[in-house]
């Protein structure tokens, strides 16, 4: 991983989403770019090295509190389903004068 600057990329995703989140700015964006690293943390500690599996799950209920403090934000994406139809455009015939 270190040969192919994997770990390179990986980190300034964290370093990104990280000063995203201290300048309290896009912060949903911010969350977005970390969730993926936050599971594959928990996956590495659950399954390879379950020593530090306390720490990855802190920063998750971290990661959690955070979320839910900005849920409105995340709406659209976690709707079941989706309007697909278009919008009705409104025609100079459907205007009513008030006359």
């Amino acid at each position: 991983m270190f040969v192919s600057k994997y770990l390179l990329f990986v980190f300034a995703i964290q370093l990104i989403a990280g000063v995203l989140l201290f300048v309290n700015r896009f912060v949903p964006l911010a969350l977005t770019l970390l969730a993926p690293v936050i599971v594959n943390i928990l996956l590495f500690h659950g399954l390879m090295a379950p020593s530090g599996l306390g720490l990855a799950l802190f920063v998750a209920i971290l990661w959690g509190v955070v979320f839910t403090s900005v849920r409105s934000a995340f709406t659209g994406i976690l709707e079941a389903q989706v309007e697909t139809g278009t919008a009705r455009v409104r025609r100079h015939s459907d205007v009513i004068s008030p006359a």
